[in-house]
């Protein structure tokens, strides 16, 4: 008898032990998945700051640092940096490495990815006036050429893949320094008795898709340059934009004698989607204003600019305006474009497809 109860109590004893065993090894496990499920969130925590640094950050050269994260896990980022030539600018692209701790240390995780940082404007402009809607004799224009816009010493007023046979009475393009003189009429390259070289009609360069010829973003996809957008408003009053760089307006832009929307130092995207452009006295547009219809079929506007007013940049017309109500009056502005495409808040980032790693 007590030889089988002694057998019980041993047997009951390993059974304990054995289950102890499994219990511990159970909770081990259990630990070790919860420490690589925070190691990982905490890597990608840890991509997604790198990323966001190199947005925010344009003097960040990659060095290593950590970043603490919820529940006591944290990541230690870095990044390689290299340049690539586009559009005959050196534009940044860097593999981000991002490895997450759990809160033990000791689970670790490792992942990497490669981001583009690129100008939202693909390429600077060549013209005051770029137009893939015809340009009829009833549109009144005034417009300050690019000296430089054909090759050095080769001035362009208007670029179109559509046929310029005339110009109105009241139309003439001239050099910048005759603009500013307010003397176009009198020293014109192109009036309303012939059209010179400046003007590039039915060009054979003229891009198919212009929208996607400067942002890569094809026309018929123009909800993702909507999207670009910092401000999305139904008018222009000053207290609406306030320091917004690029603007979408579905309402009238009216401004107010002497308003300014943008600067020499700050210039702007103003996209005007079915949406009027009527510019009082003194007033002026800094940067570059894109007319686009996103309605079929478009339902054409007025660009209307009096005594003073002008655009100081470039003008897109992707549709048709309404040529018999509009007076258009542009100068073109070198510097200021350049300064639109390569201002850090001007940039944006894309994430290289298939560069992704978790190692």
């Amino acid at each position: 008898m007590l030889v089988s109860v002694s057998l019980l109590l041993v047997i009951a004893s390993l059974v304990t032990v054995h289950t102890g065993r499994v219990k511990s090894l159970e909770h081990k496990i259990l630990l070790n998945s919860q420490n690589q499920v925070l190691s990982v969130a905490a890597a990608q925590g840890g991509l997604a700051h790198g990323i966001s640094r190199m947005k925010t950050d344009p003097n960040w050269l990659g060095e290593e640092h950590s970043v603490i994260m919820e529940n006591s896990t944290r990541a230690i980022v870095r990044a390689d940096f290299n340049q690539v030539q586009r559009n005959d600018m050196n534009t940044r692209w860097a593999t981000i490495e991002s490895t997450g701790l759990s809160p033990d240390g000791l689970s670790r995780h490792n992942v990497s990815e490669q981001v583009l940082r690129y100008p939202l404007l693909n390429i600077i402009p060549k013209a005051p006036l770029i137009s893939t809607a015809p340009v009829p004799e009833a549109l009144t224009l005034t417009l300050g050429a690019n000296p430089n816009g054909g090759g050095v010493g080769v001035p362009v007023s208007i670029w179109s893949g559509e046929g310029i046979t005339d110009l109105s009475i009241n139309s003439a393009t001239c050099t910048l320094q005759i603009f500013d003189e307010n003397r176009c009429a009198l020293d014109a390259y192109s009036d309303h008795t012939q059209i010179s070289s400046d003007i590039l009609s039915s060009h054979e360069q003229f891009p198919i898709d212009v929208l996607q010829h400067y942002f890569h973003i094809r026309m018929p996809d123009w909800q993702f340059l909507k999207s670009e957008a910092s401000k999305i408003v139904n008018d222009c009053e000053e207290a609406t934009l306030g320091d917004s760089r690029v603007i979408w307006v579905h309402g009238d832009c009216e401004l107010d004698v002497s308003q300014h929307i943008g600067s020499e130092h700050t210039p702007v995207i103003l996209i005007l989607a079915e949406a009027a452009l009527l510019m009082p006295n003194e007033s002026r547009v800094f940067g570059m204003v894109i007319y686009i219809s996103t309605h079929l079929p478009a339902v054409p506007k007025r660009i209307v600019m009096a005594t003073g007013a002008h655009i100081s940049g470039t003008l897109l017309l992707l549709s048709s305006i309404d040529n018999d109500m509009s007076q258009i009056v542009i100068r073109y502005h070198t510097d200021l474009l350049a300064r639109l495409q390569q201002d850090d808040d001007m940039q944006r980032l894309g994430k290289i497809s298939g560069s992704w790693r978790d190692f």
